[in-house]
């Protein structure tokens, strides 16, 4: 499953899209690690799910339990068959008061209780596309005042503003040649300090948070336009047709053309952005 772009300012609603994917025959769909200026909310309605965090740490989210996690915090999924979730992208603009407050700060850790009968009117709401934003907002703080009774918090190791400088940059040139040195230059830092402060921020390479960048792109525009594979791949930058589908096998575990095909199962994930 591709995680949707949601790098603008712009606080905007989005219809819930409800679908299921396994990777080839495996029991488990897997969301690869990821990282994005965004937060982002896992709510478990039935099953259970893993997260992973690139420092090795793991946490379970029993049914009743959410996590919040933060804004560049490079992360990955794993969600057994059967397990049903709601997975909430949200531009941090949209809690001000909170993720001000908490500048310097996260969470010690990001999984606690919920009380899930509180929320289903707004289930509803988001997967009939019935939201507003005053709605939207009150959903979101209740969450976190729910959030801050359980979690303690601790101070960050690195920001993200660097990162986010560096994001919106590629993700604004994603079409041309993108390398360390023009990246560095056009922001005005020096490459050996934005490798370290790229590394620090995500966990990842330049080169890997170029192409995951790209394939989330990709994955987008595979699923909301028309285009071909062809097009899709030169738009996003990547030299040849072939490396985009080698790419985007590694990163998601299937093929452009698979994922294009895949039509919507039984209901188990509902995805949006905020």
């Amino acid at each position: 499953m591709i995680y949707l772009n949601t790098l603008s300012e712009k606080s905007a609603l989005f219809a819930a899209i409800e679908h299921k994917r396994a990777l080839g025959n495996c029991e488990e769909c897997k969301m690869y690690f990821h990282v994005h200026p965004s937060a982002e909310l896992l709510i478990v309605t039935d099953g259970e799910l893993t997260v992973h965090f690139l420092d090795g740490k793991s946490e379970k989210i029993p049914t009743g339990e959410a996590a919040l996690i933060f804004p560049f915090n490079s992360h990955s999924y794993d969600r057994p068959e059967g397990t049903e979730y709601y997975r909430l992208n949200f531009m941090p603009s949209l809690v001000q008061s909170f993720f001000s407050s908490n500048e310097n700060n996260v969470g010690e850790k990001s999984v606690f209780k919920i009380n899930l009968d509180e929320y289903r009117v707004f289930f509803d709401n988001l997967r009939n596309n019935e939201l507003t934003l005053y709605k939207v907002k009150g959903f979101l703080y209740n969450v976190i005042a729910d959030f801050e009774k359980q979690i303690t918090f601790i101070e960050k190791t690195s920001d993200g503003s660097v990162l986010n400088k560096v994001i919106d940059y590629i993700v604004s040139n994603k079409e041309k040649k993108l390398t360390l040195h023009t990246v560095s230059s056009a922001l005005g830092y020096n490459e050996k300090y934005l490798s370290r402060r790229i590394n620090q921020s995500s966990g990842l390479g330049f080169p890997a948070l170029v192409s995951m960048l790209r394939i989330d792109a990709a994955g987008y525009m595979l699923k909301n336009s028309n285009r071909t594979i062809e097009d899709i791949a030169v738009a996003c930058g990547f030299g040849s047709e072939c490396t985009f589908y080698r790419i985007f096998k590694e990163i998601t575990g299937c093929t452009p053309k698979e994922y294009r095909s895949q039509a919507p199962r039984k209901l188990a994930i509902h995805d949006a952005v905020l």
